[in-house]
């Protein structure tokens, strides 16, 4: 199993990205930044090759390409997150936290809540609106058709700032990150061009910084930005702001979202945040084929 996932962090776009990264690390003039640059990309799957699952093949195939871009790992050193549910040969450590991350497991609900994001963004439509897999997480059956998306659909997983850093990446670090890395991040983002994309960001900066390097400062007009404060069916302003601009010529709809963990906020906030305007694009639009052709 592991020649497979060395096969597909080693070929085709992920093998792509591992040439941009050798020019990225150069960049930091550094002899030590191999320890703490971290590797990010396609996830592989917990797959052997009997599956004919290749998910750079998969992502080609994929009609919505859903990219999460995060701020940077925090525990310090190097990694490759494209591992995430693999983990790392004779790493038992990592091994075990695989297992974890495939089974959503963890006290901040980090990779649950991407798994619900995941989930929404690559199902819904105008008819399903994507209401009641946030409301009723905690049963047995939605679970586990959360848990099947996250280890069945084909995603990026991207961090913003690739030199590992704390438990905190305050805006001026990560702004100054991104000021110097801007470029080196939307070429990433050129390489995969997904069409969804998702800055995990509660500040906006991760955001605006796609919007400056990836999109060239564009800013979409009224009838292809939604950008509003969120408030409930019965009239109630919830305190959070979405933010969803959809860049015709690209074919790409970009979001601005909380950070995944629901630490310091109510975790339906962060699912609302991201699909609330996406189920007003649908609104509009009717169908994703205006995004995926």
């Amino acid at each position: 199993m592991e020649q497979f996932i060395s096969k597909q962090l080693n070929e085709s776009l992920n093998g792509e990205l591992n040439n941009l990264f050798e020019r990225w690390k150069d960049s930091y003039q550094d002899e030590n930044i191999n320890d703490k640059f971290c590797l990010d990309g396609l996830v592989v799957k917990y797959k052997n090759e009997e599956s004919g699952y290749d998910i750079n093949q998969k992502w080609l195939e994929s009609k919505r390409k859903i990219m999460f871009i995060l701020k940077d790992c925090p525990d310090g050193w190097s990694y490759d997150a494209r591992r995430l549910l693999v983990g790392s040969q004779n790493d038992d450590k990592s091994l075990k936290n695989a297992i974890k991350t495939r089974n959503l497991k963890g006290r901040t609900g980090f990779f649950k809540n991407i798994a619900l994001l995941l989930y929404g963004l690559y199902n819904l439509t105008e008819e399903n609106k994507g209401k009641e897999e946030i409301k009723d997480i905690k049963s047995v059956g939605n679970r586990n058709k959360i848990i099947e998306a996250f280890n069945e659909i084909p995603f990026a997983y991207v961090e913003s700032k690739k030199v590992a850093g704390t438990c905190q990446c305050p805006p001026s670090l990560l702004n100054k990150t991104l000021e110097n890395d801007g470029k080196f991040l939307a070429e990433e983002i050129g390489i995969l061009k997904p069409n969804i994309i998702v800055c995990f960001d509660g500040n906006g900066d991760i955001f605006n910084n796609v919007v400056k390097n990836y999109f060239n400062g564009l800013i979409p007009d009224d009838e292809c930005r939604w950008d509003y404060e969120y408030v409930t069916d019965k009239g109630v302003d919830c305190k959070f702001r979405c933010r969803l601009y959809y860049y015709l010529k690209e074919n790409v709809l970009l979001f601005d979202s909380y950070h995944p963990t629901r630490l310091g906020k109510e975790e339906w906030k962060i699912y609302e945040k991201v699909i609330s305007p996406f189920r007003q694009f649908f609104h509009k639009y009717k169908t994703f084929d205006v995004i995926s052709k």
